[in-house]
């Protein structure tokens, strides 16, 4: 029994390996074909299959659908997924193969499941050059450009699962580039720069992050970068004394932030004495202040200017400060960090959230 099974590996790796070095996708010609409100429903049983991990019986309706409708790209993506799931990878890059041969919706995720596979079997650089020659197909057509952004988003995939972080940002910053209002990329950049010491930067992709996705598990890391760097210096109980860790190595390359990591943690601080003669604020105010007056810092800055936050993150914050949503999306973090008065205040202001939140997902720096 154990010999058949790893007989059976080997002949799954030799498949898989075979597909890495020979695959080669094509320019999609053929139209898929809409599909019944049946045959809809049949896909929707087969996902909720899926989902509670019988794949056999998933497959079963998705393969029901194409016998009757064999150009259908939804039913064939939904299949390859859950020839992944169940760990039929080279029946997945088969099915998916097939699909990429269709102008649908679902076509980078076609590449995006090829390139799993490949990269599974251990050729990260076959997986890379799939991407590659998938972004050649659709720069060429013009019908399939909007496809682009997320096949940048994949390959920042791969690349960040190789650790090869330099290129990982270039990619995923090009996706941003190119459709603002995707959320992925944002998301996956915060992860990077906060775990390559770009603190500031890190900020300002969770930031963006919250405002187009504001209630999923990617929101609650998110939130948690967010409010790592974004947190207020805290004094020592017996001296008075406030501890302020710097980074005296920490990069450079995407811009100067040293001066924001020592003044972020001391807004409230300064915020205090500039104040000293009015009424108190409360925590929640103090919080939504500072975020205001880093936003002034950030927007004067005319050295970030030049680099990428300050081209896509610094002036969608400014905007968003300018329209008066700052404090919507400050209030909003901090109900995601589980602050009760903040939950009441979105309770009180539903409209601005809602208004905040509409202009968030329609949000895209100015053409220069």
């Amino acid at each position: 029994m154990k010999r058949t099974i790893f007989l059976s590996c080997i002949i799954v790796l030799a498949s898989l390996s075979a597909l890495a070095q020979s695959f080669d996708i094509k320019k999609p010609t053929l139209t898929p074909k809409s599909i019944t409100d049946s045959q809809t429903e049949t896909i929707r049983a087969g996902i909720a299959l899926h989902d509670a991990k019988k794949y056999d019986e998933a497959i079963e309706k998705y393969e029901t659908v194409l016998k009757e409708s064999p150009d259908s790209t939804l039913a064939l993506y939904e299949l390859a997924l859950t020839y992944y799931a169940k760990g039929e990878k080279y029946k997945a890059a088969e099915t998916s193969l097939r699909g990429s041969q269709y102008k649908s919706q679902e076509l980078p995720l076609f590449y995006a499941t090829i390139a799993n596979v490949i990269d599974d079997a251990g050729k990260p650089k076959d997986a890379i050059k799939l991407y590659r020659d998938a972004l050649k197909i659709l720069k060429n057509d013009p019908l399939l450009q909007h496809h682009i952004p997320s096949v940048h988003y994949n390959l920042g995939v791969t690349y960040t699962r190789q650790k090869m972080y330099a290129e990982a940002k270039a990619e995923l910053k090009r996706a941003v580039e190119l459709e603002h209002t995707y959320p992925s990329p944002h998301y996956l950049l915060a992860e990077i720069f906060i775990g390559t010491k770009y603190k500031v930067p890190a900020m300002m992709a969770a930031a963006r992050l919250i405002s187009l996705e504001h209630n999923s598990g990617r929101t609650s890391r998110a939130v948690a970068i967010y409010n790592s760097v974004m947190a207020a210096a805290k004094k020592d109980e017996k001296t008075g004394n406030t501890t302020i860790n710097l980074d005296f190595f920490a990069p450079e390359d995407e811009g100067k932030f040293a001066m924001y990591d020592l003044l972020i943690p001391t807004l409230g601080i300064i915020d205090e004495e500039k104040n000293k003669d009015k009424e108190p604020k409360t925590a929640e105010e103090m919080v939504a202040d500072n975020l205001d007056s880093l936003i002034a810092m950030l927007s004067e800055d005319k050295e970030l200017k030049k680099t990428f936050v300050g081209k896509q993150y610094i002036p969608f914050l400014a905007e968003m400060k300018e329209l008066g949503y700052s404090r919507a999306f400050a209030y909003l973090v901090m109900y995601r960090s589980g602050n009760q008065n903040a939950a009441k205040w979105l309770e009180t202001n539903s409209l601005k959230i809602e208004q905040f939140l509409n202009w968030a997902k329609t949000y895209k720096p100015a053409a220069k």
